[in-house]
């Protein structure tokens, strides 16, 4: 899910686990309908997004749902599943070698949740179930894999973000995977966005490769494969809409980053580092 005012940090649903009001509140009163309503949905994104950027962002998730559930079998849990764009893909076999005989969303959204599982519906390998990440409502070592994308990045404090690394290692089986991403405060889009554009980079929606990966350690995790995604300079079409015709009428930044995604990084995944967004696949030690 994308980051919709959660850093403010005043007021918490505790039955969600401590997560911002502010931002269940977002994620409750999400609506779209139309072309591509879903994608626009998970996203946040106008209704005048152009196709283009449209089709760029459903081949992201296309990868990001193999590189989440490839190879997956037993029992998979989904936390953050949000409207179920990731999980839908899975289960509609855009995820190699998946074996998978039960899949559960999760998220504390009952919106988005119900929007998931209206979709899949028709689906027997998938339940949902209204929680937090932080608070998991499942017995220790229930699950093969867990997959949570933007999620992390979107809990209040470092604390709530440590909290569901260590929920997410409980209700896993030993040797399980997990699947998680984070924002990187060092990327060449970060640092534009703190030293030009004078945003807030704190964690736990941004962090270094290296505050990360330390995290995953104390959680009890070993990272086992990675993947980035977005190197684009400037946040592009969302940033510089009303110029868009002018400084950059044929997406050449989103061409150049969609260019390394796809044919540099499957080669050379350690320059995932220097990417924006980048998921990291953990196996529970």
């Amino acid at each position: 899910m994308k980051n919709a005012g959660a850093k403010s940090g005043r007021g918490f649903d505790h039955k969600a686990g401590g997560q911002s009001l502010e931002e269940l509140a977002f994620w409750e009163c999400q609506k779209r309908s139309g072309d591509d309503a879903d994608l626009k949905m998970a996203r946040d994104l106008p209704d005048d997004t152009p196709g283009f950027i449209l089709s760029l962002l459903s081949d992201f998730e296309r990868e990001v749902a193999e590189f989440c559930f490839s190879g997956a079998g037993g029992r998979v849990l989904d936390a953050g599943c949000g409207n179920g764009n990731l999980l839908l893909r899975a289960l509609s076999g855009q995820a190699a070698g998946l074996t998978s005989s039960r899949f559960v969303g999760l998220d504390f959204s009952r919106n988005m949740l119900g929007r998931a599982a209206w979709r899949a519906r028709d689906e027997a390998r998938a339940a949902f179930l209204r929680s937090s990440v932080t608070c998991l409502p499942f017995r220790d070592e229930s699950f093969d894999r867990v997959v949570s994308s933007g999620v992390l990045t979107c809990l209040p404090t470092v604390r709530e973000a440590e909290l569901a690394l260590s929920e997410f290692n409980r209700v896993l089986k030993p040797g399980g995977v997990m699947v998680v991403d984070f924002f990187n405060s060092r990327s060449h889009f970060t640092l534009v966005r703190r030293h030009l554009l004078r945003e807030s980079i704190a964690a736990p929606e941004y962090v270094t490769p290296s505050e990360f990966g330390m995290s995953l350690k104390r959680a009890g995790f070993e990272a086992i494969d990675l993947r980035g995604f977005d190197f684009k300079l400037i946040q592009g079409y969302l940033f510089l809409s009303p110029l868009r015709p002018l400084v950059d009428p044929c997406f050449f930044q989103e061409r150049v980053s969609r260019f390394l995604e796809a044919r540099v990084v499957p080669r050379m995944p350690g320059l995932s580092i220097l990417s924006y967004r980048t998921y990291v696949k953990c196996r529970k030690v």
